[in-house]
């Protein structure tokens, strides 16, 4: 069991709760690095501080900063690039852009539920005396865009306090941090901050300090082998990725340098699609011999005036049956004005309608406010007939976990519509965010094994006019490559399974955002995913605005492995709340015996 702190020299200790906070000490004073967390105060009592004369932080995100009651008369220092964030966090929370439509990372939402107090901002080169010691900063973007490093010179020894840059010898705390676009938005850039973060650990490695001591993670007294060894990691994770990524037929120059690699699937040539179907932007139209249209997905006004156009020139009498294929806003935001012009039957897989009717529901990428309505719920496998078409529904976990794909036979061939999941290249899971899960029947491996049991004769994605297929070879590589993966980001990471630093919203609020009126009884369900190979306890806590007077009793489920669980939370709303807007409940996790503080939000919408 880990100590609660240990000492690294005589006026430096390190407190450990679910983050290290840096504890410089003379006599009963005390400068904190990154203090977060009720049991701070335990430590503190017992090291005889009595004074907190000075407060620092390495970066902005709530599992860092929140749960430490910070005296009155403590001076309060962070990144002069991110103090926005600290001092007037309510403008990230009220702004349209950082909700809807999120196709960036920078900033993340991991913020504060309410502002904390500035008094010194720190740049690169700032030096800070204090007591027996004397720190400088470096700036260190990577894990935050502008997060700091702080190097603690004291006893003879130099310690650098890193934030979330490194966890351990060739280990990071999570990888989604990481997710930052180069050619084009965050989105597709997956472990884009790689290269920012190569080079503010060679910053620090420059430094020479003594050891490392991460936000989260262990002190690492061999700061050379940890920064090495990581730096291998990441690079043999990042070229599994690339071996199989669909992103190499978007944007091949982002990907020059991998050019042969060995291990690497050739990228497929494409073929032409039957001559009953049509593709405008993200949508897929398939036209019966009757004249009727079936439609897949609507993002944009200009696909109904294509469908209305085909109607003028006679090619389709009416559209009969819409399909959806996956909730994010490039397929949906026009589906409201689809329904209204088109009356017809709409359909998609029951993972997809749980996001699609409720989106206020949900934070995720791509997300749109456009609401659905959907007819018809398929389960994986339902089957039923569209003219002389047979068309087969299925849960398809590819590119986003809220997906769906559809095979459709008849006229001589067996089409399967993917949505946005494969390109001739490869697999499209360039986005942290959507939950592209490693392991046996889940995730892409999943969608693999159903490609390989249905041997469809044409694969269509939405944003690619050819079709194409993948030889039984092609199918092997990409099953062999996720199966390396899994291996690699699971030693990345310090969890049992890869898939706790991949996948963001393994703890998740549900509903994300609800309307509530004071007096009224709100209710909040936490959704836990064990990745696991064996049950999992998890301990859960809404912590509600101090103004409130309210305390939420944690509470506790277990979960068995691989699956998911949840602890329903019923929250009073005071009838002396001030004003109205959007209130943050951050929601405190503990996870088999590992606290990991403030690590999900929900919003509350006071009416």
């Amino acid at each position: 069991m880990q100590t609660r702190f240990s000492q690294l020299s005589h006026h430096l200790y390190v407190h450990h709760g679910h983050v290290n906070t840096g504890i410089l000490c003379d006599r009963n004073r005390a400068l904190l690095i990154d203090p977060s967390g009720t049991n701070l105060h335990t430590t503190l009592a017992e090291l005889g501080i009595t004074h907190i004369e000075q407060i620092l932080f390495t970066h902005h995100h709530r599992d860092s900063t929140a749960g430490f009651s910070i005296p009155n008369n403590a001076r309060v220092g962070v990144p002069a690039k991110e103090a926005t964030w600290f001092a007037e966090v309510e403008t990230f929370w009220n702004d349209p852009q950082y909700r809807w439509h999120l196709y960036n990372y920078h900033p993340h939402n991991l913020m504060l539920a309410d502002a904390i107090r500035v008094d010194d901002t720190h740049t690169e080169g700032a030096e800070i005396k204090w007591g027996p010691a004397s720190l400088k900063v470096l700036e260190t973007p990577g894990h935050t865009d502008k997060s700091i490093t702080y190097l603690v010179d004291v006893d003879g020894e130099r310690f650098a306090f890193t934030g979330d840059l490194i966890y351990d010898e060739g280990m990071l705390w999570e990888l989604y941090s990481l997710q930052k676009g180069e050619q084009t938005s965050d989105y597709h850039g997956f472990l884009g901050a790689r290269a920012e973060l190569t080079k503010s650990l060679e910053k620090v490695r420059r430094a020479s300090p003594t050891a490392l001591i991460p936000t989260h993670g262990v002190v690492m007294k061999n700061p050379n082998n940890a920064i090495d060894t990581l730096f291998h990691q990441l690079a043999h994770c990042y070229d599994k990725y690339v071996a199989i990524s669909a992103l190499r037929h978007y944007f091949p120059k982002l990907f020059a340098e991998f050019a042969g690699h060995p291990g690497h699937m050739p990228i497929r040539e494409g073929k032409p699609p039957p001559e009953f179907l049509r593709h405008f932007g993200t949508t897929w139209l398939i036209i019966s011999e009757t004249g009727e249209a079936f439609v897949m997905d609507c993002g944009s006004p200009n696909v109904i005036k294509q469908i209305q156009q085909l109607q003028t020139d006679g090619e389709i009498s009416e559209v009969t049956q819409f399909w959806v294929t996956h909730y994010h806003d490039d397929h949906v935001d026009a589906i409201p004005e689809f329904q209204t012009t088109f009356p017809c039957e709409t359909i998609t897989d029951s993972v997809v309608a749980r996001v699609i009717t409720n989106p206020i529901g949900f934070r995720l990428p791509c997300i749109s406010p456009s609401v659905t309505r959907v007819d018809r719920i398929t389960g994986d496998g339902d089957s039923w007939q569209w003219n002389e078409f047979t068309m087969t529904a299925y849960h398809f976990p590819g590119q986003t976990y809220y997906h769906g794909g559809l095979l459709v036979e008849g006229r001589g061939v067996r089409m399967f519509f993917a949505g946005d999941s494969f390109t001739m290249a490869g697999i499209d899971d360039y986005c942290s965010g959507n939950r592209n899960l490693l392991g046996e029947d889940v995730g892409y491996t999943k969608c693999l094994r159903l490609i390989q049991r249905l041997r469809p004769t044409h694969i269509f994605n939405c944003h690619v006019d050819p079709a194409f297929d993948f030889t039984d070879a092609e199918i092997q590589c990409m099953l062999n490559t996720l199966a390396e993966r899994e291996k690699c980001y699971t030693a990345l990471f310090p969890w049992d399974h890869a898939n706790y630093g991949m996948d963001e919203h393994w703890v998740r609020c549900y509903p994300y955002e609800q309307e509530v009126g004071r007096g009224e009884v709100a209710h909040l369900r936490v959704e836990i995913t064990n990745h696991s190979s064996e049950p999992r306890t998890a301990i859960a806590q809404p912590i509600l605005p101090l103004s409130w007077d309210v305390e939420i009793t944690p509470m506790e489920t277990t979960i068995p492995p691989k699956a998911d669980g949840h602890i329903n939370f019923p929250i009073p709303i005071p009838q002396h709340c001030e004003g109205s807007g959007r209130t943050v409940v951050p929601v405190d996790i503990t996870y088999n015996a590992r606290p990991l503080g403030q690590f999900r939000e929900a919003i509350f919408v006071l009416t």
